[in-house]
């Protein structure tokens, strides 16, 4: 997600560049689980002190459930909108001060948001940090509806079997083992196969 803007810096302002985006992005974050490529459409404006980036981005990210802690899919959709400002002049090579932008001081010290001085625009950091916040901070199984997660609810019917269930019995007693072990999709498959209704 590198883009050579040196003829962009070039043009006058209001100048845009388009592309359509189909990234892989299995290398950008450890942490993140990505399920597929990043898909969407980009633009590139130039702008009086740089360059302004948006964009509309969608992928998917393996996330856990905050109530079941099963793991689930999780569209994403991501609105890019940051301003880049270039470290040197595109004609000269001279090194540009932060006095000669506009903008916020804080967004000059953000090395996300620079164009290096062989003018290659970097998305890679704006992507990650937007990929995080896209992320809901509770995921659940019906992220989309109401009601209650629908793997809980699995979970809480399996273990009001077990509750139920004869003490005496020696299966029961293999399930409580493997419920305290936290293998809990095992116990709820082999519940509802011993005391389906």
């Amino acid at each position: 997600m590198q883009y050579n803007v040196a003829q962009l810096l070039k043009e006058p302002v209001g100048a845009v560049r388009r592309y359509q985006l189909n990234e892989d992005l299995s290398e950008l974050d450890a942490e993140l689980q990505l399920l597929g490529p990043l898909m969407g459409t980009l633009q590139i404006m130039r702008t009086n002190s740089g360059v302004l980036v948006t964009g509309d981005l969608a992928t998917a990210a393996q996330v856990t459930c905050g109530r079941c802690n099963e793991p689930i899919v999780m569209p994403l959709r991501l609105q890019l909108e940051e301003s880049f400002r270039p470290l040197t002049e595109v004609e000269t090579g001279r090194y540009l001060r932060p006095d000669e932008f506009e903008g916020e001081a804080e967004n000059f010290e953000d090395e996300a948001l620079l164009i290096d001085e062989h003018h290659i625009l970097d998305l890679r950091e704006v992507v990650r940090q937007n990929i995080w916040l896209a992320m809901p901070m509770y995921p659940g199984c019906n992220w989309l509806g109401a009601g209650e997660c629908p793997n809980w609810v699995a979970q809480k019917s399996a273990l009001q079997k077990l509750a139920h269930a004869d003490e005496e019995d020696e299966d029961v007693l293999g399930l409580k083992e493997a419920a305290d072990t936290d293998d809990v999709s095992g116990v709820i498959a082999i519940v509802d196969d011993k005391y389906a209704a």
